[in-house]
């Protein structure tokens, strides 16, 4: 049970709102950790992401988290502007701080949560406001649209915010809601000695691991559609999700009138998932010039529905140095503007699907100190991902089928030779296995055990806790 306070019908706080709420029932988002670490902090959190991704909910779980530490509900004060007409108190941050200070408890602090904060009409300049005037107030707002934040946002919160960006579920979260694997997974590395032990993991987890991993890339990762049970009600669920994007993102928001463009740029891009974007061509596939589509472009990236994967550039002449490609952030949303909801082994599609949710979780679990790349020479030679951290770049390569040890593309084997990395990695069907080629380790790794626990067997990266942004260059 969460107890807050809440607007009147008159637009006073002061009535105790109950609400029926175990937050073990839900899925656990890994991100909710950064913020809980930040409570006592005078900062503003901000969380980001696509409608439907769960950030209510996530409000909800720092709800309860603070009632756990014994927060009274008298400090806790939540409103969501979908759900009311902005009031004067919101235009006017004295105004608010005062209420606060009369509602709350005497020398307690009290926070705020503000649910579908672009709904204000200057939330940028009302949330420093509040900021500045109440020093015992933290602040938790969530935002869907980036693209409306940033038009809305002019006064600078640089200081006094920390973004959280809240995506569509990662396979990893989906994962564990569904089954409590054995803790030991979350911990072994992928190296020689242990390899016998990755695959005595497959055989006795392995297909529990890839029946979901075909969930997440035929259906994508939102909640609301992975949490339905029947085909049909999955995809009427994301069919909703999308129609609410088209909406309200994009015919409100940008006042199109017709939006059947951006949807037939959509179905374009969803076509080219892996491929370099040739603009010229898409603007003719798609009735606009290059000028709108970049626009257009940008409108995608900035709405959580793709983003757009720069090349590595070195020094070197033969190199892909301007092309970008296009990836979607959820499969579900990426099948559903091309109908296609096969299985995985009835696609023609299956290497770019798997691609693209590869790339998906590559976001979602990104920290600020990594980059994503592709590389690819003017000969055609390309390698599928590049992860650089620490001065250090990594290959990622991408087989939807079976590999075989020491066995690897020749555009593999001239990224070794041109950049000599100390770690790459081969995804591939079912191999475990790990050899060293001239100065490089390479890793074999069945990419449903990459999704689940790469980052960590490899990288050395506590995916869980870290915090996400994308860094991706523009379209433009």
């Amino acid at each position: 049970m969460i107890r807050y306070r809440t607007l009147d019908i008159e637009g006073i706080w002061g009535r105790l709102e109950s609400l029926e709420f175990d937050a073990s029932l839900y899925i656990q988002r890994f991100r909710i950790n950064d913020i809980l670490k930040r409570l006592d902090l005078p900062l503003i959190e901000v969380i980001l992401g696509p409608r439907q991704s769960g950030k209510t909910t996530l409000l909800f779980m720092i709800m309860s988290e603070l009632l756990s530490r014994n927060i009274v509900p008298e400090q806790i004060f939540y409103v969501n502007m979908d759900t009311i007409i902005p009031t004067e108190q919101f235009k006017n941050p004295m105004l608010l701080v005062r209420q606060l200070a009369d509602q709350g408890l005497a020398g307690e602090r009290a926070y705020l949560f503000i649910d579908e904060v672009q709904r204000l009409e200057y939330p940028g300049r009302f949330l420093k406001g509040v900021y500045d005037l109440g020093k015992d107030i933290k602040i938790v707002v969530s935002g869907s649209s980036s693209l409306e934040i940033k038009a809305k946002i002019k006064e600078s919160l640089a200081g006094r915010k920390r973004e959280t960006y809240l995506l569509p579920l990662s396979f990893r979260e989906y994962v564990l809601h569904g089954k409590r694997l054995p803790p030991a997974l979350n911990h072994v590395e992928l190296d020689r000695s242990s390899v016998g032990q990755w695959v005595e993991n497959e055989a006795l987890y392995g297909r529990y691991l890839r029946n979901r991993m075909e969930e997440v890339a035929v259906f994508g990762g939102y909640p609301g559609v992975l949490k339905q049970e029947k085909r049909e009600d999955r995809l009427e669920e994301l069919s909703e999700i999308h129609t609410s994007y088209v909406k309200r993102d994009i015919i409100e928001f940008l006042n199109m009138e017709k939006p059947a463009r951006i949807n037939q740029l959509i179905k374009v891009l969803a076509g080219q998932v892996g491929n370099l974007m040739n603009k010229s061509e898409i603007a003719s596939l798609t009735g606009t010039n290059t000028v709108t589509l970049s626009k257009y472009l940008n409108i995608l990236q900035e709405t959580y529905v793709t983003a757009y994967l720069p090349p590595l550039v070195s020094n070197r002449r033969n190199e892909i140095k301007r092309a970008h490609k296009c990836f979607f952030l959820d499969n579900g949303f990426r099948n559903l503007s091309i109908s296609q909801f096969n299985s995985l082994g009835d696609r023609t599609d299956k290497g770019p699907l798997l691609e693209n949710m590869v790339f998906s979780e590559l976001l979602k679990h990104r920290t600020l100190d990594q980059g994503i790349r592709f590389w690819r020479t003017k000969a055609g030679s390309e390698v599928d991902f590049v992860i650089s951290r620490e001065q250090e770049d990594i290959p990622v390569e991408i087989k939807a089928g079976p590999a075989r040890p020491g066995r690897l593309s020749k555009s593999f084997h001239a990224f070794l030779d041109h950049f000599s990395p100390k770690k790459g990695l081969f995804l591939n069907r079912d191999l475990f296995h790990v050899t060293d080629i001239k100065q490089t380790r390479v890793y074999y790794i069945p990419i449903h055990w990459f999704l689940f626990s790469g980052l960590e067997m490899i990288l050395g990266v506590e995916g869980r806790t870290s915090h996400f942004h994308i860094l991706l260059a523009k379209s433009t």
